[in-house]
């Protein structure tokens, strides 16, 4: 598990401007909406950004995990870095739900 860590610590840092760079753009589409009157195209844009941050998120994590397939408990490291996925797709929700 030790092992994994680093591995875990160069997803999370790749992700976290991915992450960031994403919400600020969603915060730009949606500043000019009016949440109840809006709320339909709030909702669409929520949804459009999290299909996107999930796919960049994906994409960043088979290529870390291509580059370590080798390494011991590769099956491990794919879950572990599936959940921080997972906590990200979470936070945008809970962060854009709160606007």
């Amino acid at each position: 598990m030790d092992e994994l860590a680093p591995v875990i610590n160069e997803f999370n840092t790749k992700a976290s401007p991915i992450f960031l760079s994403h919400y600020k753009e969603f915060l730009t589409t949606v500043e000019k909406l009016e949440r109840e009157k809006d709320d339909n195209v709030f909702q669409l844009q929520q949804a459009k950004y999290v299909q996107t941050l999930k796919n960049q998120l994906e994409y960043l994590a088979q290529s870390i995990l291509n580059k370590h397939q080798s390494m011991r408990g590769v099956n491990l490291l794919n879950k572990k870095i599936t959940e921080e996925i997972t906590q990200y797709l979470n936070e945008f929700r809970q962060k854009s739900r709160s606007l």
